[in-house]
């Protein structure tokens, strides 16, 4: 497994409830642009929408070696098609229905069979207080560290 893009703003504000694999939809010269490392996760969110998962906002900018005249119409961040099974797909908008939860990509990633996947996680939105509170206790065990360094 080879990670290509990594989310990482998505520690920061999110707390990890449950995760899934999904494959996703792409044209040739989407493929070329991920295998090649030019795919950016940050903004990117996922929609349900017409029973159907849809990834928003995900960056991946046209291919260096293809021409803008053969692909004239496309936009980096339009909306992909992701692939679920029904079943996990009935979980996730059950757990979306709740208060405070998201599904946000976490990474994007090459499997062994050279499958490009992407790891969706449902996340709970963190409060500011838990987010000081895990500062908080970061700071304390650094401190801590560095003392027993020291030491």
């Amino acid at each position: 497994m080879k990670i290509i893009s990594k989310n990482k703003i998505a520690y920061h504000d999110y707390s990890f409830e449950k995760d899934y694999e999904v494959g996703i939809i792409l044209k040739w010269h989407e493929v070329k642009s991920i295998k090649s490392w030019q795919v950016n996760l940050k903004d990117s969110v996922i929609r349900i929408q017409n029973r159907e998962l849809r990834i928003k906002n995900m960056d991946v900018p046209l291919y260096k070696m293809t021409s803008p005249n053969l692909v004239p119409w496309y936009n980096p961040k339009w909306d992909r098609k992701l692939l679920i099974t029904k079943r996990e797909l009935a979980k996730i908008s059950a757990l979306t229905d709740k208060t405070w939860n998201v599904v946000i990509p976490l990474e994007i990633y090459i499997n062994n069979k050279w499958l490009i996947k992407l790891k969706i996680w449902v996340w709970k939105l963190m409060k500011k207080v838990e987010k000081k509170q895990i500062l908080k206790e970061k700071d304390i065990k650094k401190q801590m560290d560095r003392e027993m360094k020291a030491y």
